[in-house]
């Protein structure tokens, strides 16, 4: 993996930054303590996987800040990619995770559905993950110790992530999973195994069944046969007899159908004759008629009645209109008498003509004489009109019982249908009473030769059932034979099919063990694959291989820093207290003083072995064909050496560049700025960290 751009968004001391790595193969990134020197590296393993120095994702955002994005975009196995990782902050923090890849000038995502399987396929990738990472080219600040201070079994898994040995605990694994397949095989087998030999020890057990129930069987065979004779004759007489008592049934059938049909004459002959006799429809038809004849008039005077009724009602509505005009009509003679009374002047007040006052006086009697005349007409309509009233009132009380009395014509007169008709249909039942009486005479004859003929079929049924004695007997005995040598054919059946079975079942064993033989060779086979692929197996041999390798790259660089005083040895065995053997990966250092435990050496001792350890499992690792690391990164550590060892190392570093694209070295030695070709210098401002490469 290759760092070529890196973008920051209020990421720890960064509001805004970017930092280019065109055209730095080695630099020192440069800056004060505090200025966001590492936090650059922190950005570069938190995109990748989401790993930093802090705990928590939300103390890596920028103080203030409710969110935080950083971009990497790197170079591996000639492609180019781009990691997009973003937070943010809150109750319910939201983080998203892109990775996408460059292919004809655009990025095509190659993202998963979620933040787990994407980080899965970054990790395929880059074929290692952040603890192998920080324990191999990865010197961050206060970890460049990752590696040595580890146990010895946690130093054997990061050789073994380094070495790409994981597929061997897969394999290890498979062979584990096989093995108990195996055994389950085995252990249904021995099952089995066991079954059939409890059953084929029954043999003799089922041979001594055959042979009684054999004979069982030829001798109930005779007695069936004698037995079944008495049943087929008793079955015989039972058929005779069934015969008998089926054409009996049949025959009672057909009789209750014979007195089915003469009951039936017999009702329609008497309601044929009932409808025949006349004498009743005849006084009924009499008496609707008279009751019809006398509605007649009755309607007659009904219509007369309304007539008057009209006539009184069309008076009487011309009398009120004419008293109602009079009362307005005498109004304006009397205002033009009190008109005259008033008025003295000569002339008329109504039409202006000469009035004398005897002339007024023979007007206004003229108008008075109008106007009693005109009352007189008023009281004699009045009185007419109650007279009318009364009349109307006793037309309106006759002529609701005559309605009431003529509403009857209708039902009247449909009774009269009604009896005209049933004189027409008497004369038919009249008819039809001959041949009512010809049928009942034929159904009458069929019913008593029916129970002629029943008489008969009932004694020949009595005879055939003395003659046939006690078939339940029979019947019973010659079922409890027959089930007796079924039960036998059955048993016998059953003990030859357990023989048949222990046949089978010796077959059947000969294929279990060897079945049985195949299986525990397999497994043998996997228990040495199971070995093989364990820690102390292959991947073993792996490490003891690899080990002369690190140490011989870690003491060629340790040589250099120290001028040829130290050197480090990896112990892969030792002796416990009882004498037993172990597996372990302890660093022994020697010097001029002699061999120590890394424990035992100063701090800047230290430093100079973790840092040619690293880098010299930095170098296998770019050498193994599973992870391409060629980026190396060193954060701080030069503080422990002094201005020798600071020199010697230096040119180690710059000794190694060779097998790496990128080196970055971080420090705030001043004496050390300068040291490397490509300088990125950090500064703290107000407004956010800022790069500047030099």
């Amino acid at each position: 993996m290759i760092p070529l751009n890196l973008q920051l968004h209020n990421f720890m001391p960064y509001a805004d930054a970017t930092l280019d790595f065109a055209g730095i193969h080695i630099g020192c990134i440069a800056g004060d303590n505090g200025a966001g020197k590492s936090s650059l590296l922190d950005a570069i393993t938190w995109a990748l996987w989401g790993r930093a120095r802090t705990k928590r994702d939300d103390e890596l955002v920028r103080q203030g800040a409710a969110e935080m994005l950083v971009m990497l975009t790197f170079a591996l196995a000639g492609n180019v990619y781009q990691v997009i990782r973003a937070r943010k902050t809150g109750k319910r923090g939201v983080s998203t995770l892109d990775v996408q890849v460059q292919g004809e000038g655009e990025w095509r995502t190659i993202a998963e559905p979620t933040i787990p399987q994407t980080q899965a396929k970054i990790n395929s990738l880059l074929r290692l993950d952040y603890e192998t990472f920080i324990n191999s080219a990865f010197l961050l600040q206060g970890r460049a110790d990752e590696f040595t201070v580890k146990t010895p079994a946690e130093r054997k898994k990061v050789l073994a992530d380094i070495l790409g040995l994981s597929q061997w605990e897969a394999y290890e694994e498979r062979a584990k999973v096989r093995i108990r397949e195996i055994e389950a095989d085995l252990t249904t087998i021995d099952v089995r195994l066991r079954e059939i030999d409890a059953e084929t020890a029954r043999r003799p057990q089922y041979e001594a069944e055959a042979s009684s129930t054999r004979k069982a069987v030829i001798e109930l065979g005779k007695t069936l046969r004698e037995v079944e004779a008495r049943y087929q004759k008793a079955q015989q007489a039972q058929q005779e007899l069934r015969h008998l008592e089926a054409q009996a049934a049949e025959l009672s059938g057909r009789t209750l159908q014979a007195e089915h049909e003469l009951q039936s004459v017999l009702t329609e002959l008497e309601t044929a004759r009932r409808k025949a006799d006349t004498t009743a429809i005849q006084a009924q038809l009499a008496a609707v008629r008279a009751d019809l004849a006398r509605l007649a008039d009755r309607e007659a005077r009904r219509d007369e009645a309304r007539a008057k009724r009209n006539a009184l009602a069309e008076e009487s509505a011309k009398l009120k209109g004419q008293n109602d005009r009079l009362g307005p009509e005498t109004e304006p003679l009397k205002q033009r008498i009190e008109t005259l009374q008033a008025s003295a002047d000569p002339a008329c007040p109504t039409c202006g003509q000469p009035l004398s006052p005897d002339h007024r006086h023979t007007v206004i009697q003229d108008l008075e004489v109008e106007i009693k005349s005109r009352r007189d007409l008023f009281r004699s309509n009045q009185a007419r009109l109650k007279t009318l009233a009364a009349e109307i009132a006793a037309l309106d009380k006759e002529l609701s019982g005559l309605e009431a009395e003529v509403r009857n014509i209708v039902p009247l007169q449909r009774r009269e249908a009604e009896s005209n008709a049933a004189l027409k249909a008497a004369g038919e039942a009249h008819k039809s009473i001959p041949k009512l009486e010809a049928r009942r005479d034929q159904w009458q004859k069929t019913v008593d030769a029916d129970s002629m003929k029943q008489a008969e079929l009932t004694a020949q049924i009595g005879a055939q059932r003395s003659d046939l004695g006690d078939a339940t007997a029979v019947q019973a005995e010659y079922d409890r034979v027959r089930a007796e040598e079924a039960h036998a054919r059955q048993s016998l059946g059953a003990a030859e099919q357990k023989l048949a079975a222990c046949d089978a079942l010796a077959k059947v064993r000969e294929s279990k063990v060897a079945e049985h033989k195949r299986l525990a060779e397999e497994k043998g086979i996997y228990e040495e694959l199971r070995l093989a692929f364990g820690k102390k197996g292959v991947p073993a041999m792996i490490i003891e291989a690899a080990i002369p390798e690190i140490e011989d790259e870690a003491n060629a660089l340790l040589s250099r820093i120290t001028a040829g005083r130290m050197h480090v040895r990896f112990d892969t065995q030792k002796e416990t207290q009882k004498g037993d053997t172990v597996e372990t990966l302890d660093i022994q250092i020697g010097d001029e003083l002699g061999t120590r435990p890394y424990e035992n050496h100063s701090g800047g001792e230290q430093f100079r072995v973790n840092f040619a350890i690293r880098v010299a499992l930095s170098k296998l690792l770019a050498r193994r064909a599973g992870a391409q690391l060629q980026t190396l990164v060193i954060d701080e550590g030069f503080g422990a050496l002094d201005a020798s060892g600071r020199e010697r190392l230096v040119e180690a570093i710059n000794a190694v560049q060779a097998d790496f694209e990128r080196v970055l070295v971080i420090t705030h030695l001043e004496e050390l700025k300068d040291a490397f070709p490509a300088r990125i210098d950090v500064t703290k401002t107000e407004s956010g960290s800022q790069i500047v490469v030099q």
